[in-house]
């Protein structure tokens, strides 16, 4: 069976994005590699930054996140104890809303947010409320 291990997000610039991701989410900074090209955020599931050129160099027609275009069909998700705040926080970094937060019919408290190359970053209550 498998685990998942990372997610990897692809940027312009690894250390500016992890820069960001400490701001914006509260993500703490585990390692940056030589020459900036690898990054890696703390977590049960960690988040790694990876140059966008190094992507293009085994997948010809890579498409990057961009602001202007539509988010790519994927999202990043954070469990937040207060969405409310966590939310403030992200658009004070400098993430675009998509949904403010708001309590769903099943349980949780959801916001949505763009960060600031355009992904999709889910942000859900921890304990229904």
């Amino acid at each position: 069976m498998a685990q998942l291990g990372f997610v990897i997000l692809y940027t312009r610039d690894v250390a500016k994005k992890m820069a960001f991701y400490e701001r914006a989410f509260g993500l703490q900074k585990k390692r940056l590699a030589e020459r900036e090209v690898y990054g890696e955020m703390h977590g049960e599931v960690p988040i790694q930054f990876v140059q966008e050129d190094f992507a293009r160099a085994y997948v010809p027609d890579f498409v990057a996140n961009r602001p202007e275009r539509p988010p790519a069909a994927i999202e990043i998700g954070f469990l937040i104890d207060d969405v409310p705040a966590a939310y403030q926080r992200a658009i004070d970094a400098g993430c675009a809303s998509v949904a403010p937060p708001e309590k769903r019919p099943w349980g949780p408290t959801i916001a949505f947010v763009r960060d600031d190359e355009g992904v999709l970053v889910e942000l859900c209550s921890t304990h229904g409320s």
